[in-house]
């Protein structure tokens, strides 16, 4: 996911789903690599559960809402994650390691979504905002800080 440096081009729906869930998460620190991935691919199970709803494919699977994932993340996560085409090396294990997980820890990845979403949402205000355009502005917050710091002007560092 985003720790890989060497990430290949989408070919499939599932491919774009991670994608584009793994370019939300760039804009949200999280508490370890694990909970990274999981929130990954819980974000690409409801993304590609609202694009399939929508009869969206391929790259045009970002061109999902981000209040319809924000929606079905809250009213049907588990069952997104459990019908998602997850296969082994393409988000399968962290799949099958959220489907172990017992209510309060699936909790704990679902809030941290909620989170990454809601922070997306905050930026887009009273405009509807695609994936598309949160994953875009995600990458470019990202570039920009990293060129900050590399100049030593970096707030936080």
């Amino acid at each position: 996911m985003s720790a890989n440096t060497g990430a290949a081009i989408p070919r499939t729906t599932w491919e774009h789903c991670l994608s584009a869930a793994d370019q939300l998460v760039l804009r949200q620190p999280l508490a370890g690599r694990e909970q990274q991935e999981q929130v990954v691919v819980l974000l690409a199970a409801v993304l590609a559960g609202c694009a399939d709803s929508a009869g969206l494919t391929g790259s045009r699977v970002a061109e999902a809402p981000l209040d319809g994932l924000a929606g079905l993340l809250d009213a049907g996560a588990r069952i997104a994650v459990r019908v998602c085409p997850a296969p082994p090396g393409l988000g399968g294990e962290q799949r099958e390691a959220l489907l172990a997980l017992d209510r309060s820890g699936f909790r704990d990845v679902q809030a941290a979504a909620r989170e990454v979403l809601a922070a997306h949402l905050a930026d887009a205000g009273a405009r509807a905002r695609t994936v598309r355009a949160a994953a875009g502005a995600a990458h470019r917050a990202r570039v920009l800080h990293g060129a900050a710091r590399a100049l030593g002007i970096d707030e936080e560092g």
